[in-house]
C-alpha cells in the first residue's frame, strides 16, 4: 500500500485548526473541591446537531466532549461541580477522535477534512499543540503508550483494508514502520507490543524484535500499562485472567455466568479493574458493570444500556453516549447529559 506520513513541526503551518482564547484559559483546579456526589452533578443540555460525541474523564470532576458549532467541531470540557464550559481546541476539520493520556497532561485529537487523510495532533490540557503528524489513510488506528506519552502506534488502513503500522516517536518527531501480522496490537509496558497470532496472545520488543509467547487458545485481550486481561475457556465455562509483562499470572477467576463476555475494561489499580460485559444468550442483551478485586467480582450492576465504558477514581461514565454517571461504591446512577432532537 502506497501511503505517506508526514510529522509537522509545530512551529510551522497547523493544518486546518485554530484555538481559541479560551484554549488557553487555565483548566479550573478540582483540588479541596471534596468528592462529587449524585447531588452534586450539574446537567450538559445539548442537541443531537450539535453534540458530536463524549470523551471521557479529563479529571474526577470534568468531562470532555467534542460539539460542532457554526463551521467549526470544538473539544469542549465540562465540570459537573459547576457547569463550566470552556474550549480547548477548535478545528475547521471534523474532529473524529480524542484520546486522553492516563498518567500525564497529554491530549491526543485526530482531524479529518476528508476520506484520504488526517492529522493526529498532541495537545497538553490548555489545547497548547506540542506535535502533529500528517497521516494519508482511509482509516485509522491509533494506540497511544499508556507509560510513555511520547510513543504513538498508528495503523492505516487503505479503501481495500491492506494497512501499515508505524511507531510514532514525539521525542525526535520520527516514524518507524512496524511489521506484524495483527493490525490491532497494543502496548505492553514502555517499549513491547502484544498482539493476536491466531489464538496465541504474543509480545514482541520494538528495541530487540524479541517475540515470547504469553497465552495460547485465548479468544480476546485487553493491555494498559504493564497489564494484559485475557479471556479463555476453561472446560465449558470462561475464564478471566491478568498477567503481567512476562506472561506471569496475577489473578484469574472464572466468569460468574458463563453466557457473559467481557466488552471493555478499565485497570482502576493494581488490584482493581471494572469492565462491562454482555450477557450473549438474551434476546436483548443485558449489559453489566463489574468490579474485581483480587480476582474476586466483589460488585455487579446492571446498565441500563450497553455501550462505552470511562472510569476515573469510584466514579464510572456508561451508555452509548457515556451519558450515564455511576458512583461505583453506591450504584447510584445519574444522567448528566441530556441530548434533545434535532433543530
Amino acid at each position: 500500500m502506497r501511503k505517506i506520513l508526514i510529522p509537522i513541526a509545530c512551529a510551522g503551518l497547523l493544518i486546518g485548526c485554530t484555538q481559541t482564547k479560551d484554549a488557553k484559559t487555565e483548566m479550573p483546579s478540582t483540588e479541596n473541591e471534596g468528592p462529587l456526589e449524585a447531588q452534586d452533578l450539574k446537567i450538559l443540555t445539548t442537541t443531537e446537531d450539535e453534540i458530536r460525541f463524549v470523551v471521557g474523564w479529563l479529571n474526577e470532576t470534568t468531562i470532555m466532549y467534542v460539539d460542532h458549532h457554526a463551521t467549526d467541531d470544538r473539544l469542549q470540557s465540562f465540570n459537573l461541580k459547576t457547569g463550566e464550559i470552556h474550549t480547548i481546541f477548535t478545528s475547521s476539520s471534523i474532529i473524529s477522535e480524542v484520546k486522553i493520556h492516563s498518567s500525564v497532561p497529554r491530549l491526543l485529537v485526530k482531524t479529518a477534512k476528508d476520506s484520504t487523510e488526517a492529522i493526529i495532533h498532541i495537545l497538553d490540557h490548555d489545547g497548547n499543540a506540542l506535535n502533529e503528524v500528517l497521516v494519508e489513510s482511509s482509516e485509522l488506528e491509533i494506540q497511544w503508550n499508556d507509560i510513555d506519552a511520547s510513543q504513538i502506534l498508528i495503523t492505516a488502513f487503505a479503501e481495500d483494508w491492506s494497512y501499515d503500522i508505524m511507531r510514532y516517536d514525539a521525542n525526535d518527531d520520527t516514524l518507524v514502520a512496524v511489521e506484524l501480522a495483527d493490525p490491532f496490537p497494543g502496548w505492553l509496558g514502555n517499549e513491547e507490543l502484544i498482539y493476536m497470532e491466531d489464538t496465541d496472545i504474543l509480545k514482541e520488543s520494538l528495541s530487540t524484535g524479541e517475540k515470547t509467547t504469553l497465552a495460547k487458545d485465548v479468544n480476546q485481550f485487553y493491555s494498559a500499562g504493564g497489564r494484559v486481561l485475557i479471556e479463555t475457556f476453561d472446560g465449558e465455562h470462561i475464564r478471566y485472567s491478568v498477567l503481567d509483562t512476562t506472561g506471569e499470572q496475577m489473578n484469574t477467576w472464572l466468569a460468574e455466568d458463563d453466557s457473559f463476555m467481557m466488552e471493555q475494561v478499565v485497570f482502576m489499580n493494581e488490584n482493581t479493574l471494572m469492565m462491562t460485559v454482555t450477557n450473549q444468550t438474551e434476546m436483548m442483551p443485558t449489559s453489566f458493570l463489574v468490579e474485581i478485586q483480587d480476582g474476586k467480582e466483589v460488585m455487579r450492576q446492571e446498565l441500563s444500556e450497553g455501550g462505552s465504558l470511562d472510569c476515573k477514581g469510584n466514579k464510572c461514565l456508561t451508555g452509548y453516549n457515556l451519558d450515564t454517571w455511576i458512583d461505583v461504591e453506591t450504584g447510584e446512577a445519574v444522567k448528566w447529559l441530556e441530548i434533545g432532537p434535532l433543530e
